[in-house]
């Protein structure tokens, strides 16, 4: 790959940083693969790669621990005054998850402890109840990181996220 620059494209591959923020991307064009090691301000941004064949394409380099799942979990988490609302949960991971609070205006702030419970919609049904940290607030949808999951959580989780 010749260059790399900021992309707004909403179509785009998805490939995996190591923790020394490596990765290889193959050219969906002439399929060579390029090793490469992404600088950190380009982890987890759109940016448009472009292959010594000629042709560019987006490409997303990100740098999470843990894959991220699509979901649509129901839940229920508690801010830190003990105040209850609903919220489905949208992403999981081993590690945290993405959700949508039903109050347009929750009354949490990034770096707060939250508690959090949902059911995992498997055939055993599994209820995951942790506490949360508050990563990212964009209006009523939260990130938050699992602290505290206790092991058979974290297998019931593991299971849970396998394709």
């Amino acid at each position: 790959m010749s260059g790399l620059a900021q992309t707004q494209s909403f179509e785009m591959m998805k490939v995996f940083l190591s923790p020394s923020g490596r990765t290889t991307v193959r050219c969906p064009f002439c399929e060579k693969h390029h090793n490469r090691e992404v600088p950190m301000y380009l982890y987890n941004k759109p940016v448009r790669a472009e292959c010594k064949c000629g042709k560019s394409f987006p490409v997303l380099f990100d740098s999470r621990e843990h894959c991220r799942t699509e979901v649509r979990l129901k839940g229920e988490y508690w801010d830190t005054f003990g105040e209850k609302d609903l919220m489905t949960v949208t992403t999981l991971s081993a590690s945290g998850a993405g959700f949508e609070a039903a109050c347009s205006t929750p009354d949490v702030s990034v770096g707060e402890t939250i508690k959090v419970t949902f059911w995992l919609n498997s055939s055993y049904k599994t209820l995951i109840t942790t506490k949360a940290i508050v990563k990212r607030i964009d209006r009523n949808r939260l990130g938050v990181e699992f602290v505290g999951l206790d092991e058979h959580q974290q297998k019931c989780l593991g299971f849970y996220l396998i394709p």
